[in-house]
């Protein structure tokens, strides 16, 4: 009976630390943040550079800690459009600026004003056929799972998201409407 007896615990014993690390993977992943990977190249050239084939795909750190939305910020959202789907785009605009959507910058496009609680977020790569803000219009913050802040995958790579910069879009060609205006303006 002893052996027996010892056998029950020893199999109660893995049973609840199993329960145990799955409840405790949850809240981790919930409440704190999870590897996340970069699809599509609408990120680049901050993410996903190179190939995008799922061996190469980057991974990165989404933190799911609260936070207050800044123009810069990498965010994964909600799509507006699919809401089951996914998106990682960069913060142009928080509430109270007044944005010129990149894609009306060149057709001189009338400005648009961020309301309270929502956001601008528009693709690094501007050459791409990403879905934003210049599609779905302003992001309510709601829609925000998480902020991108560190590039943990290829490890040649690994850096502090938060530290980075949008690419510069303005090139020699600009109207003369586009160099006096500022594509993001505070307004409070």
């Amino acid at each position: 009976a002893g052996v027996a007896s010892q056998g029950k615990q020893w199999y109660q014993r893995r049973v609840r630390g199993f329960v145990g690390g799955g409840v405790l993977s949850i809240l981790f992943y919930d409440n704190i943040g999870y590897v996340h990977t970069v699809r599509g190249k609408s990120m680049a050239p901050t993410l996903n550079p190179g190939p995008t084939r799922a061996l190469l795909r980057e991974r990165v750190w989404l933190s799911k800690l609260p936070y207050t939305p800044h123009v810069g910020d990498i965010v994964v959202f909600r799509s507006p459009k699919h809401g089951c789907k996914l998106a990682m785009k960069r913060i142009s605009a928080v509430a109270g600026q007044t944005i010129v959507p990149s894609k009306l910058v060149k057709s001189g496009g009338d400005p648009v004003i961020i309301k309270p609680g929502h956001v601008w977020v528009e693709a690094d790569n501007r050459n791409t056929a990403g879905r934003d803000s210049n599609e779905y219009g302003q992001l309510h913050e709601k829609m925000i799972v998480g902020k991108v802040t560190w590039l943990l995958w290829p490890w040649q790579r690994i850096q502090d998201l938060r530290k980075t910069s949008p690419p510069d879009f303005r090139d020699n060609n600009q109207s003369e409407y586009e160099n006096e205006a500022p594509l993001v303006a505070d307004t409070s």
